[in-house]
């Protein structure tokens, strides 16, 4: 119980002024009359109370209370504390005893939600006695079990962290690989398909007559339309600022007629 008992004493001079007054409180609740200790009767009266039925014997009692001594004082009342708020076990094996040294846990009933605060505990003897009935068979002592939540902490860190840098990297890559001229094939095609101006719009030099020819001006000049912004900025900009300030309608029909009669020329 000593080791024990300094550990509360380290918490509670490490604890805020609120947590030492909480208890405070629990320690004058205990002391009705005052006189700055706690006999069994008003510790047993008291840990039934508040529903600790197997901490009001008098054999924890008397472990509690530091030996020479006639009743629990404040550093026994500090442990006691402590005892309850961290969850320290009784024995589910056969001793019963308050477990005052290492334990053995069972790691499935720690692990269920629905059983609350509560977890199946055997003190060390009963353990390696097989002195307990329990329905699972994997037990280990909280030193070996805060590391296993520590190493499964990590892990499940990790592969979030690795799973997040996998995301942004294939994001990056997604959008690195991704054409500056964004349209997809759907919307080529239904421009292709759009009609051509009337021949009215084209100039009196138009070569083509035939509906034949008038077909392939309108596909000629709707695939220009289409490809012109891929096909080189630098080109655009030498050979269109004409066509800016007279209509990109006007400057596409007049650069496939152009084109054309170089072809006829040739």
């Amino acid at each position: 119980m000593e080791d024990l008992r300094q550990t509360a004493l380290a918490y509670y001079m490490g604890a805020t002024d609120d947590i030492r007054h909480v208890v405070d409180e629990f320690f004058e609740e205990m002391d009705p009359n005052d006189n700055g200790y706690v006999k069994f009767k008003e510790f047993s009266a008291y840990m039934e109370t508040m529903g600790c039925c197997n901490m009001s014997s008098e054999e924890f009692y008397e472990e509690l209370k530091q030996s020479g001594n006639d009743g629990l004082f404040a550093d026994d009342i500090i442990t006691l504390f402590y005892i309850i708020h961290s969850g320290r076990p009784f024995c589910g094996g056969k001793c019963k005893k308050f477990v005052k040294g290492l334990y053995f846990t069972c790691l499935k009933c720690f692990d269920d939600e629905t059983s609350g605060s509560t977890s199946f505990s055997v003190c060390s003897q009963c353990y390696a006695d097989r002195h307990f009935e329990h329905l699972h068979q994997e037990f280990l002592d909280p030193i070996v079990l805060l590391n296993l939540k520590r190493m499964e902490a990590l892990s499940n860190k990790h592969n979030t962290t690795v799973t997040s840098i996998n995301s942004e990297a294939t994001s990056v890559s997604s959008r690195s690989k991704k054409p500056k001229y964004e349209r997809s094939s759907s919307e080529i095609k239904t421009y292709l398909m759009k009609p051509c101006p009337s021949s009215s719009a084209f100039s009196s030099n138009n070569p083509y007559s035939n509906d034949d020819e008038e077909q392939k001006t309108t596909t000629n000049y709707a695939l220009s339309k289409a490809i012109v912004p891929v096909a080189g900025q630098q080109y655009k900009q030498a050979k269109m600022q004409t066509a800016i300030q007279l209509g990109q309608l006007v400057a596409s029909i007049g650069s496939i007629v152009l084109t054309s009669q170089l072809c006829t020329i040739m």
